[in-house]
């Protein structure tokens, strides 16, 4: 019997015999909104069966009721669709010996017709509210397009310089290098309409280099057998935004992407002997960049994916760590080189000189006093006539040696 909880519309109950000494059968017809259901005779073979049978029938299963006679007594006959048995699709069940039998065929040809009217209006509805929803996904992915189209050739030229982070329909988060060879932080989401853009000033990039590494950690089973190798993570694992003004110094109008990223994990298989052993690979690589903050006055250090590396090589080789150092090593030296041969201490400004640099030039006073005054003897020994050229020079290179 049916399950579902419908109020039922009307009902017939009956007995039905095949003859005087025949066997009494209990006949049943429950009328619901969208279903029948009852105890009936099963035809097939232009038989009916021994036995009634429990039946469930929806009305928009039902392919055809007739009147007709059967065993010389009328009786209702319901056609209908059915996967129940096999290799037979229709069914049909008949009612025999049902009083006032016109009026259950009309009965459930009049409910019939209201569920099936029902049901088309139900599906036109339906269809109605999928082409709706249909429409304005349409019309929320062409202003998606539109708004990250428009950001995105803003920002970005054809010649222009790019390494992309996180990138799916209609959003993106990439780093890229503009005319003023400025590094740029973009992040567009076409969806929510957020477009934020944060910069840090070539004059301000300080250095890049390689940091982290690579760990591996162990995990022995006891049974024996072989395991294959397998790469997990390695994506951003997450996306946020920073406020400009507190990481950049843009005069609060643009905002930075802050990336974390999930390390990746390479785990290799093998076997040994009884022991399984798995080695994972953890791969905490990245690179720094070292940047001088308007806002902070001072270096901080933000991590970025370790791929970024050949592309900051690429377009910013001046900015690479090796390099920075070398040119900041052969200022100090200079500097000093021209401490001796002037004789005296000169305060010299340097364009992107860093703090190391400051702090090597501006030693303590003692120092400093220490090394003028050798400074001011050797000189006044080369004009004395004291030292010969030869011996200048060779005395000018133990004071450099000392720094």
């Amino acid at each position: 019997m049916n399950l579902n909880i419908e109020k039922c519309i009307d009902f017939y109950s009956g007995e039905y015999k095949n003859g005087i000494f025949a066997k009494k059968h209990n006949i049943k017809l429950y009328i619901y909104p969208s279903y029948i259901d009852g105890d009936c005779f099963m035809f097939f073979d232009n038989e009916l069966s021994k036995e009634t049978e429990s039946f469930e029938v929806r009305y928009k299963d039902i392919t055809r009721v007739f009147i007709d006679n059967v065993n010389n007594q009328r009786a209702l006959f319901i056609e209908y669709n059915s996967n129940s048995v096999v290799n037979r699709s229709k069914e049909t069940i008949v009612l025999p010996g049902i009083n006032d039998i016109s009026k259950w065929y009309n009965l459930i040809l009049e409910k019939q017709t209201e569920f099936l009217k029902a049901e088309e209006k139900k599906q036109k509805l339906e269809s109605e509210n999928k082409e709706n929803q249909k429409r304005i996904a349409i019309e929320k992915e062409n202003k998606a397009s539109q708004f990250y189209n428009n950001c995105f050739s803003f920002h970005i030229k054809e010649s222009t310089p790019t390494f992309t982070l996180f990138s799916e329909n209609n959003k993106i988060a990439l780093i890229y290098i503009d005319e003023n060879r400025n590094l740029n932080f973009l992040k567009i989401d076409g969806y929510s309409e957020e477009e934020n853009n944060g910069i840090i000033e070539y004059k301000n990039i300080h250095y890049y280099e390689k940091a982290g590494n690579i760990s591996y950690v162990s995990d022995i089973h006891g049974d024996y057998s072989s395991y294959g190798g397998s790469l997990t993570g390695g994506k951003i694992s997450k996306l946020a935004t920073v406020g400009g003004g507190v990481l950049f110094g843009l005069m609060g109008m643009a905002l930075g992407a802050a990336l974390t990223y999930k390390p990746a994990e390479h785990t290799l298989g093998y076997s040994s002997f009884s022991l399984d052993t798995d080695i994972k690979k953890i791969d905490n690589r990245n690179v720094m960049l070292n940047f001088y903050s308007d806002t902070k006055k001072q270096y901080i250090d933000i991590e970025l994916p370790q791929d970024i590396y050949n592309f900051l090589q690429t377009y910013l080789p001046e900015k690479k760590y090796g390099i920075v150092d070398e040119l900041e090593k052969k200022t100090v030296l200079h500097q000093s080189v021209n401490v001796i041969e002037d004789g005296s201490l000169l305060r010299v400004e340097i364009a992107g000189a860093n703090s190391a640099s400051n702090n090597i030039i501006e030693s303590s006073s003692d120092s400093i006093n220490d090394f003028k005054q050798k400074v001011e003897k050797l000189k006044m020994m080369k004009e004395s006539g004291l030292l010969t050229d030869e011996e200048f020079k060779s005395e000018q290179q133990k004071l450099l040696r000392m720094i």
